[in-house]
């Protein structure tokens, strides 16, 4: 069963103003499910996503325009997980092969 913050819930969590998250709506553009009272409620991984935002923010002071940018090329970088651990295999293999090669061309 999927976890629900309210927006008070959440911005307590991250240690903002409830207009702070209602703000990284719209300039990040996601949006929060409503519950039957029509009240926002955010998902973990909403939270999560405010969270990095926050530290893209805060701590690397970077704009709206560079963290939504860093946002965009960490999401690829997981989806492109898989294909990295194919390359690692790949260059492990590569390098067993090449000191294989090294060793047999190294006179005794």
């Amino acid at each position: 069963m999927k976890k629900y913050y309210s927006a008070t819930q959440a911005a307590r969590l991250l240690k903002v103003q409830p207009h702070v998250l209602r703000y990284w709506e719209k300039k990040f553009e996601f949006k929060p499910e409503r519950n039957s009272a029509g009240r926002r409620v955010y998902t973990q991984e909403q939270v999560d996503k405010m969270s990095r935002i926050k530290f893209l923010r805060n701590e690397e002071n970077l704009t709206i325009a560079g963290a939504r940018k860093k946002l965009s090329t960490l999401a690829r970088l997981d989806r492109e997980k898989p294909h990295r651990k194919e390359t690692s295999e790949v260059l492990l293999w590569l390098k067993k092969e090449l000191t294989e090669l090294r060793d047999l061309l190294t006179p005794d």
